[in-house]
């Protein structure tokens, strides 16, 4: 009976001898990249009946580290398509094993993933490189897993907690290939660690938009108030989005009570205002909609006021906002106009009327010409003109026109022929300059 024992314990010696040496035999193979002589090995090794359990770890653990080598291979990984799936289902069966992985880190079986995690990386470059999007989101979201399973399990040199360069272009991959819900999830990991930088800040602009698109304002404001504390610098780009996103759920009623209230609190800095002037001078129809007349010209008054502050915010810097007030004085002016002229007669309700409108007219007329005269001085000075700045100093001396032989018109009313003079002087200033900007 004592010998039967002895020979018992021999023979599991003798097993667990002949696996450390079949190993050996195994990294020779791998090292000399016999893949082929490798994989017969480990493939014996595995499928071995009188495999034990207590020796199953090892087994798998070679497989691992074989396949995954062969993965990794420029010339027999893409003989071997299947090896990553290979070696990342025997890493699942022994980590079920052992779920510290104590003898994988001990045994430096490591390398094996990181091969699979190489060839990933890899095959998504040359997608990359061929723009062929989704298939480069494939590979590339496969490392992120496998590299975010590295990352948890210690088996990097890295202390983050992701690897921000690889969630980075899986989320770009992503938006290329239209899969934006993907991008979207990719983006958030990295926005919610409050990741920034230049190459990052383009994700809080999509995660933004994001969110205004599935109409998800808690999102919306977490995303806004992250991008204006990690990006100062943008205030511009920041405000855009948050005026785009009250514009498209607010009515213009809605959003000229905000422009009030702010405007009193004096909280708003010159992009929310010129957002809100944006806003108030839509043609949208879909925002009009619902809007009589008379509301209609109230919002361009809204407008012409609301950029004479934003001009007002760049210490009188800006032609173009002083074209905007001038410009939306103007239209409600050329809407009085038209109505003027729809009542003719000459009986006294009628005269009375039509004198009524002239007065209204006056007023506009007025702030129209105080705020075009400032808007022809700065864009008439400037050297180095953009073109919309040389539009609208085109329309600026056209409108001016307009308004001066309006003025000089009325005169005949009042039969003041010192202001005729004067106005006519304008009026011929103004439109011998139309058209004449280049």
């Amino acid at each position: 009976m004592m010998k039967k024992i002895i020979l018992l314990i021999a023979f599991s010696f003798s097993l667990s001898y002949l696996m450390a040496q079949d190993g050996d035999v195994i990294a020779l193979y791998v090292q000399q990249k016999k893949f082929d002589k490798a994989k017969e090995e480990v493939d014996k090794m595995v499928n071995n009946p009188k495999l034990k359990e207590k020796d199953k770890p090892t087994a798998l653990l070679w497989k691992m580290y074989v396949y995954g080598q062969m993965y990794g291979d420029s010339a027999m990984g893409p003989q071997n398509p299947n090896a990553d799936a290979e070696a990342l289902d025997a890493f699942s069966q022994y980590q079920q094993i052992d779920p510290s992985l104590k003898q994988m880190k001990e045994g430096n079986f490591s390398n094996g993933l990181s091969s699979v995690y190489n060839g990933y990386i890899v095959r998504g470059n040359e997608y990359w490189k061929n723009k062929t999007w989704d298939s480069a989101f494939k590979y590339f979201s496969k490392a992120e897993r496998l590299g975010q399973v590295m990352i948890d399990n210690k088996m990097t040199q890295s202390t983050s907690t992701i690897d921000t360069t690889m969630v980075l272009f899986t989320g770009v991959a992503a938006q290329n290939s239209k899969q934006i819900d993907s991008a979207a999830k990719y983006y958030a990991r990295l926005a919610d660690l409050k990741i920034t930088g230049e190459d990052y800040e383009s994700i809080y602009q999509f995660l933004i938009q994001y969110a205004m698109d599935k109409k998800d304002d808690a999102s919306f404001k977490k995303y806004l108030a992250l991008a204006k504390e990690l990006y100062p610098n943008n205030n511009a780009t920041w405000s855009q989005y948050e005026m785009s996103n009250m514009t498209a759920n607010s009515s213009l009623s809605e959003l000229l009570q905000k422009y009030e209230q702010e405007a009193a609190a004096g909280s708003m800095d010159e992009q929310k205002i010129v957002g809100y002037a944006e806003a108030f001078a839509t043609n949208d129809s879909a925002q009009l909609n619902g809007l009589d007349s008379a509301q209609k010209v109230q919002m361009k008054l809204a407008a012409a006021r609301a950029y004479g502050k934003a001009f007002d915010a760049t210490n009188g810097a800006n032609g173009l906002y002083a074209f905007g007030a001038g410009y939306y004085y103007h239209y409600a002016f050329e809407t009085l106009d038209d109505r003027y002229h729809s009542y003719t007669g000459e009986s006294a309700p009628l005269k009375a009327k039509r004198d009524e409108i002239a007065k209204e007219e006056g007023v506009y007329a007025d702030s129209s010409a105080q705020w075009l005269e400032k808007a022809f001085t700065i864009l008439n000075a400037k050297q180095d003109r953009e073109r919309l700045e040389t539009a609208n100093l085109n329309h600026t001396v056209n409108f001016l026109a307009q308004i001066y032989l309006w003025k000089r018109d009325r005169t005949k009313f009042g039969g003041n022929s010192a202001d005729y003079d004067k106005y006519d002087a304008l009026y011929k200033k103004y439109d011998e300059l139309f058209n004449t900007f280049k």
